[in-house]
């Protein structure tokens, strides 16, 4: 599979609920709320109206709805115009197109160290 191509997963629509820790393996798209913690080596779409609480580790993250808690990123953080963050982000690289909100600390670092909080 091509950098950049991905099967999605999972889907989570409006009106789902999911608490407690969710593991994939390639795409998830989130569009109902998710509590706990979210792991994947891939990526993780949060879509408008879309809301995940609590610890991310992923490798991509995407977010169009709402992110609160801590998230740790191996390769990039996008957010959207409507995407709303809250959280305290360990990540290389980060995108916010104008009208998107980042409200925390960003730790900014290269490779798997974005996943290693700082002492």
């Amino acid at each position: 599979m091509k950098k950049g191509q991905t099967t999605l997963n999972g889907f989570l629509d409006q009106g789902c609920t999911i608490e407690g820790d969710v593991v994939f393996s390639d795409l998830l798209r989130v569009h109902g709320q998710v509590s706990g913690k979210v792991s994947s080596e891939q990526e993780l779409l949060v879509g408008e109206g879309g809301v995940v609480e609590g610890e991310i580790a992923v490798g991509r993250l995407v977010v169009a709805g709402t992110v609160r808690g801590t998230v740790r990123v191996k390769e990039r953080v996008v957010i959207h115009a409507t995407g709303k963050v809250f959280a305290e982000i360990f990540a290389p690289s980060l995108v916010v197109d104008e009208g998107g909100i980042l409200e925390g600390v960003v730790h900014m670092a290269r490779g798997d160290s974005a996943h290693e909080p700082t002492t």
